[in-house]
């Protein structure tokens, strides 16, 4: 089984850290969302939280990961976002079961960003 990560903000294709995520994926992106809420750190990388009762969704993408390096990758992604991230799953919008990268690091101290869509920087 293919393992799936959605991306909602620097990971996501075209933005900053696409470079960091594009060597360990597959395929093509498939846009999707997941219910949450996404804020606007200001320090230019987003912060979400899902919840699935949530009113808003978080928009983004839904990459898979290459199977034959999985825990490689997946381990360079959990240092990548640090500790202010978590690795949690999440089904989207379109029923997709993922990965996503959860804010934890307490509160995110910005505003929502408005439609849950973080812009290409």
């Amino acid at each position: 089984m293919t393992t799936r990560l959605f991306v909602y903000g620097t990971l996501a294709p075209g933005d900053d850290a696409w470079s960091v995520l594009a060597p360990w994926t597959v395929g093509e992106p498939v846009a999707d969302a997941v219910p949450g809420v996404l804020f606007d750190t200001g320090r230019g990388y987003p912060a979400a939280t899902f919840a699935v009762a949530s009113a808003e969704v978080v928009h983004g993408v839904v990459v898979a990961i290459d199977p034959a390096r999985e825990a490689d990758g997946l381990a360079a992604l959990d240092r990548y976002e640090g500790p202010e991230y978590e690795r949690v799953t999440v089904e989207t919008v379109g029923a997709v079961r993922a990965f996503a990268y959860a804010w934890i690091g307490g509160d995110p101290a910005g505003r929502p960003v408005p439609g849950g869509r973080w812009a290409v920087s």
